[in-house]
């Protein structure tokens, strides 16, 4: 055995332990393609029950976002974890860019209509340094999975 054969299953170790880590959008796996894949639906947390409509409570971002839509731009955070939900997203209000972003841990793009092909492609553009420009509100849903609450951004219509 190698020296190098410890250190790297230390460091896998590590990773399982931590639970999240956080990529460069290069390194990102390419079958992820910043979607959910086995993430509760937004519209329902695991025990069934539709999630509450008010906006999480705390940040001056979501505390300005009380049910009126806001427009955001929305951007791919780099982190990925090991137990959902995970902040994969950044959301930026659009009218104060220098402001950190809300850790956003789905998009919910259902009230559109759109068919999956184009949900993809438009979740795909948070890829992208402009981001997705979206106007949406923020809504928590209470233990959503192992790591805790979740914090939906549900779009109402998308600005090109």
């Amino acid at each position: 055995m190698t020296l190098r054969q410890p250190l790297v299953a230390a460091a896998l170790a590590f990773s399982l332990l931590v639970g999240c880590s956080r990529n460069t959008p290069e390194s990102r796996p390419a079958e992820s393609g910043g979607t959910p894949t086995e993430r509760a639906t937004p519209s329902t947390n695991p025990t069934g029950e539709p999630p509450p409509s008010e906006p999480p409570s705390g940040g001056t971002a979501a505390a300005a976002n009380a049910g009126t839509p806001v427009v955001y731009i929305v951007k791919d955070s780099g982190v990925r974890c090991m137990a959902a939900p995970c902040p994969t997203f950044i959301a930026t209000r659009a009218d104060r860019p220098n402001e950190d972003g809300l850790q956003i841990t789905d998009v919910d793009l259902a009230a559109l209509g759109f068919n999956a092909e184009r949900s993809a492609s438009l979740m795909e553009a948070t890829h992208t340094p402009t981001g997705l420009k979206v106007e949406a509100t923020v809504v928590t849903v209470p233990k959503a999975g192992p790591a805790g609450d979740a914090t939906v951004l549900r779009v109402t219509r998308v600005i090109e």
